[in-house]
């Protein structure tokens, strides 16, 4: 997890120092348009591990990898449609929307022809990743995601290697290179390490039935997602041109490594609610989504505190040559992503209970809301950073929705989440950021060293805010024994 983070950072940097503010920020919305058209994938995907866990959850074998097999015959026919349909929407748009300058269009398409083909990968694959997450197979989980993301390092490192003309192409092509070779990894682990789950035709039209249906309620769900992702890049593109994009793109990237740290522990937690569901353990699945949507905001304010009080500085650091408004939008994103640690788990609640239609109508329907919202006060404010706090209205009132939706869906409990969770989660956000503002005011920084000193001190406050007032007292005796027990072993 730590060291998914910190290569996301890192070549972040490096992307913005070789391609240059203009590159980066054509790359990243550009690649974004395929994660638009992707939007019926992140539904299927959503399907495939809810159906996958069930089946584990129940223990039936032949239910299993018939669901395996239907999800896996859905994701390659989303793949092709990715490809044929994307290939097209995303030519248009390119040609009569997409603010670049004039000489860079040959590079522009090939990105995009290299995203859709990372994109169409990505799809085929996806069965076998949530077939290892449904599996609770965490080790293979790290392994194939820290491969992942040590040739992603190398594929940027590599750029120094390149002439300057072929910079954006070269890294387009070295991404859809990754991309190859690490579907192809998980697809050989699942073949050796599962071998009674193969794919098979499969003509159980109730199944199939079932499965769309699901996917098409959540459909609307993430379509939501990725209009508050890639949406907003598309609106910031056309008010603000590729410039705003890569200050977007460093924001994003910045969530996207406190994100990853976030949901590699919710990916080893989610199973369980959804297994807990189906064996008909309410209570275990109610008290599971409590303690991770607790622990996963303590988790986040651990890196939260020092990014939102010292952002320039760290950005400075980090990147040297910071984009316009980006320090901002980090800001601004890390709020959302606060939020969305508590959401999380209430998502998987709901989606295991299979009934989704009123969960994702709503939730889907607020949080679109937030595209015209944006571009509605963007265009009147001129602020590019007012697309965000639209994002971040938005995202607290779905989450204010969500508890009374998953209330009716499995009876969670609205008053024990505000007692056992928000008790917790208040007092440490008040202390860990109050204390830290107030140094950092009365004291002013100079210097990289104080700064330096500053954030170190803001992290390890926030982690004794969090121990002292986050966890329960059996929690806090769990982790000393196991800080106890790993140092006897060193």
């Amino acid at each position: 997890m730590l060291f998914q983070m910190a290569v996301y950072l890192y070549t972040s940097r490096v992307l913005i120092q070789v391609l240059g503010v203009e590159n980066y920020g054509l790359y990243d919305v550009v690649g974004g348009m395929v994660l638009v058209l992707m939007f019926l994938n992140n539904s299927m995907t959503t399907c495939t591990q809810r159906y996958i866990t069930v089946a584990l959850g129940k223990g039936n074998a032949a239910y299993l990898n018939k669901v395996y097999s239907a999800a896996s015959a859905i994701h390659l026919l989303l793949g092709i449609g990715l490809i044929v349909v994307g290939g097209m929407a995303g030519s248009f748009y390119i040609q009569h929307f997409l603010v670049f300058p004039p000489d860079k269009a040959a590079d522009v398409f090939f990105v995009f022809g290299c995203s859709l083909l990372s994109g169409m990968l990505l799809i085929v694959s996806m069965p076998s990743n949530a077939n290892i997450i449904a599996h609770e197979d965490m080790g293979a989980f790290a392994a194939i995601t820290t491969l992942d993301v040590t040739l992603k390092l190398a594929a940027c490192l590599s750029l120094y290697l390149i002439p300057e003309q072929w910079l954006l192409p070269a890294y387009a092509a070295f991404m859809l290179c990754v991309a190859a070779i690490v579907r192809s990894v998980y697809w050989l682990y699942c073949h050796k390490h599962y071998p009674d789950i193969r794919f098979s035709m499969v003509r159980d039209k109730e199944l199939y039935r079932e499965m769309v249906s699901f996917m098409g309620w959540s459909t609307l769900g993430n379509l939501s997602v990725v209009c508050n992702t890639q949406g907003l890049n598309l609106v910031l593109n056309a008010l603000g041109g590729p410039v705003v994009n890569a200050a977007r793109g460093v924001a994003f990237q910045v969530q996207t490594a406190v994100t990853s740290f976030i949901a590699s522990f919710q990916t080893a937690i989610n199973p369980q609610i959804t297994k807990s569901y189906a064996q008909g353990q309410r209570d275990t699945t109610n008290r599971l989504i409590l303690a991770s949507s607790r622990l996963s905001f303590l988790l986040m304010m651990l890196m939260a505190v020092p990014l939102l009080l010292d952002t320039p500085f760290l950005l400075h650091l980090w990147l040297v040559e910071v984009p316009p408004h980006a320090p901002t939008f980090v800001r601004l994103l890390l709020c959302v992503t606060l939020v969305d640690c508590v959401a999380n788990p209430l998502m998987i609640g709901a989606s295991a209970t299979g009934k989704v239609r009123t969960y994702y109508l709503t939730i889907g329907t607020t949080l679109l809301a937030t595209l015209p919202l944006a571009y509605w006060a963007v265009s009147h404010t001129g602020r590019p950073a007012a697309a965000f706090a639209m994002l971040l209205l938005t995202t607290l009132v779905a989450q204010c929705l969500r508890m009374v939706i998953c209330r009716n869906l499995f009876g969670f409990p609205i008053r024990a989440f505000l007692l056992q969770a928000v008790r917790h989660m208040l007092p440490v956000a008040v202390l860990g950021m109050g204390v830290p503002w107030a140094l950092m005011h009365y004291l002013p920084l100079q210097g990289t060293a104080t700064h330096l000193a500053f954030c170190a001190f803001s992290a390890l406050w926030a982690a004794l805010a969090a121990a002292s007032l986050g966890l329960t007292r059996n929690e806090r005796q769990a982790v000393l024994q196991k800080l106890k027990s790993r140092m006897g072993k060193g």
